[in-house]
Formats: structure tokens, sequence, C-alpha cells
């Protein structure tokens, strides 16, 4: 049985141009958006992304 990743987390300055970048680019489709948090999906795998500390 091979490993597989359901979820995975990512730090970003500016999330929503980093949420524009997999949806436009990477064709993920997004589930929520807001300024701090967005969920994004492709297939099985989702992706959050969440605002880094300053």
């Amino acid at each position: 049985m091979a490993a597989s990743f359901r979820w995975i987390l990512q730090l970003h300055k500016d999330v929503p141009k980093a949420a524009r970048f997999y949806t436009e680019g990477l064709d993920f489709t997004v589930n929520v958006c807001t300024l701090r948090w967005a969920e994004l999906q492709s297939g099985p795998l989702k992706l959050a992304l969440m605002q880094s500390p300053k």
C-alpha cells in the first residue's frame, strides 16, 4: 500500500494571491478563501493556506 497525502498546510504572506495561483495555475477548486485562511481541493487532495505570522 502506498502512502498518500490528504491534507497539506502551507504558510503564506498573501493568502488570496496564493489561492489565485493554485486555482488559475494548477486548477484547484476553492472551498473557502478569506484574507487569513483558504481551503482548496484537487481530487482527493485538500490544501490549506494560512497567513504566516509577521
